[in-house]
This record gives C-alpha cells, sequence and structure tokens, in this order.
C-alpha cells in the first residue's frame, strides 16, 4: 500500500507531507520520505521505484485515487514493474485502514499531535524512533501479538516465549528472584520502553 498524510509543523503555520509504502503482510514500512511541499506523481514514482529495487516489486499496489497516483509518471513506474495497481473506493472511509491506522499510530508513537515539529530534520529524527519502535517493539493485534519485524523477517514471535510474571499481595514479598531484565527507552522522554536481558 501507498499513501500520504499530512503533518501540520509548529502553530500549524505550515505542513509535511509523509509518504510511506506499506507491506500489508507483516505492517513493515518499507520505505518513506517527507516533503515540505505536496509530492508530485514523478516524488511517489521515484519512492515507489527504490521500494522496489530494495524489496523487490509486489504484484499488486493500492493506494487512493489522490493525484499523484493517478499520474503517468505512477502508473508507467508501476507498470514498467509489473505491478497491478489498485485504487481504493472512491470517498468510502476504510478502504485503505489499513495504511490509514499506521499513520495514526505512528503520529501517537511520535507525539506529533502534542509536540509539533518546527524544523524537517526534527521531524525526522522523531519518525526515525517512531518507525523503530513501531518495526520492532509494538506488537501487533492483527498479527496475533506479532511485531512487523517478526512476521517480515520470519522469526518465532517472542511474545510465545514470555513467561508469566510471579503474583503476590501488593506490600508482601513475593520470594522471587528479580527479574532477568531491564527496562531501556528509545527516546529522552521515556516513552518507548523496551526490555534488555540483564548480564550474567
Amino acid at each position: 500500500m501507498l499513501d500520504l498524510t499530512e503533518i501540520p509543523g509548529f502553530l500549524r503555520l505550515f505542513c509535511f507531507k509523509l509518504v510511506v509504502v506499506l507491506d500489508v503482510f507483516s505492517r513493515m514500512p518499507l520505505a518513506a520520505r517527507v516533503f515540505f511541499a505536496e509530492p508530485s506523481g514523478r516524488d511517489i514514482a521515484r519512492l515507489f521505484a527504490a521500494a522496489a529495487r530494495r524489496f523487490g516489486p509486489p504484484r499488486h499496489s493500492v493506494s487512493d485515487q489522490g493525484p499523484q497516483f493517478t499520474s503517468e509518471a505512477f502508473r508507467h513506474a508501476a507498470a514498467r514493474r509489473g505491478v497491478r495497481h489498485r485504487y481504493g473506493a472512491l470517498g468510502k472511509s476504510g478502504s485503505i485502514a489499513l495504511i490509514e491506522r499506521f499513520f495514526r499510530a505512528l503520529k501517537s508513537i511520535a507525539r506529533l499531535r502534542v509536540k509539533p515539529a518546527l524544523l524537517r530534520a526534527d521531524l525526522e529524527r522523531r519518525l526515525a524512533l517512531a518507525f523503530d519502535y513501531y518495526v520492532w517493539c509494538r506488537p501487533h493485534q492483527g498479527l496475533a501479538g506479532a511485531t512487523p519485524a517478526e512476521i517480515y523477517l520470519g522469526r518465532r514471535p517472542a511474545h510465545l516465549d514470555a513467561i508469566a510474571p510471579p503474583r503476590g499481595r501488593l506490600g508482601e514479598s513475593a520470594g522471587f528472584p528479580p527479574p532477568p531484565f531491564e527496562i531501556r527507552y528509545l527516546d529522552p522522554d521515556h516513552r518507548l520502553p523496551y526490555l534488555v536481558r540483564k548480564a550474567a
């Protein structure tokens, strides 16, 4: 799937445009690029071609009917790689729901509504952290609790080997050894936690 979303900048004085190519099977974002203005069909075609070169062309691609995706440049880029492009239903909410849900999750992880970006470099740094967290740490209900990286790379989902924590009453010592992991964070605000095994 391909789509673009608008990201308001500081004080809504300007808007960034984020374009993403998403693998639907694994929910893995394959390519992304931030634009300061509305991207053209040629811009989208270049991003799509780069993703196809790196990961191989898909059999099908899906987008909305925005002018970038109906442009001659994009249609030519898809046809040249043998990709059948399909469009979501015009005016029908949810026809490209997976990528819309991805954008919502990404904006929430990066806190783009709470703390709008002032500079493109700041936005790209925050998006890089959000992409890393989304891909490697965030389990998905639609993937039966796996992360996009686990599905895309064919790894056994880590949650299948999880051990239930010991239970006890508040204030009582459970008598169990300390956990074999510690919590670390991807971001300085301590909003994106992940677990690391303690050294023996």
